[in-house]
């Protein structure tokens, strides 16, 4: 194993764990059910909609809620794809039907980045964070499981860290800032006058308007 392949192990364990068990305290502390909390990391896959699915359930669940603020949290998947494939023209469609539930953020990053990787470990490594990912997320569970009931409150406030924690990376510019600001200030307002739960969509569609309104002013990213 050469030092890249070591160092992208190294990103993905030092991102993917600490995420992954506090994903599954999280949920565990909210009531969601265990098996629930498993699920969504095997089949859904996604940091930012599990969070999201942990946060409107402690709030009142609604459905239609959850699968637009999924979409709408994901759209910027549409680019991943066709980026990817243009660095790696060699892939082929296989590949790509394959590397596809497993990119993520993170590994895009990754295989863009220098040095390049070969699609064999691309694929390797997004299924290696995966397998993290849904590990992690197992482990939280048992965590939480073992802890004391009245130290529950005090995870509630890890929630909106966590958001932070997730969100203060991605801010890189002035359209990813106006973005956050539009969007963490339409929330709050939303939660001081109790309006319905899938008035948060407005705060998403908010957040990225005022985004791309900046980089079209001529903003940073």
């Amino acid at each position: 194993m050469n030092t890249s392949s070591l160092g992208r192990i190294i990103a993905i364990l030092s991102t993917y764990v600490p995420s992954g068990i506090a994903y599954g305290t999280l949920a565990t502390a909210v009531h969601v059910p265990w098996y629930y909390t498993v699920i969504l990391s095997v089949v859904v896959y996604s940091g930012a909609v599990q969070s999201a699915f942990v946060g409107l359930w402690s709030i009142g669940f609604e459905p239609v809620t959850m699968v637009v603020t999924a979409f709408l949290l994901n759209l910027r998947h549409t680019f991943y794809g066709p980026h990817l494939e243009e660095n790696y023209p060699e892939m082929s469609a296989l590949d790509m039907y394959s590397i596809a539930p497993v990119l993520t953020d993170e590994l895009y990053a990754l295989a863009v980045s220098d040095p390049p990787m070969s699609v064999s470990q691309v694929k390797r490594l997004g299924y290696f964070a995966y397998a993290c990912w849904v590990t992690s997320s197992a482990v939280g569970v048992v965590f939480a499981g073992g802890l004391p009931s009245f130290l529950y409150p005090i995870l509630f406030l890890a929630l909106p860290a966590l958001f932070l924690a997730l969100m203060m990376p991605r801010i890189k510019g002035s359209s990813t800032a106006a973005s956050a600001v539009v969007s963490i200030a339409i929330a709050i307002v939303i939660r001081i006058y109790n309006l319905p739960e899938y008035s948060i969509l407005l705060a998403i569609v908010a957040g990225i308007l005022a985004g791309l309104l900046f980089l079209k002013a001529g903003g940073t990213k």
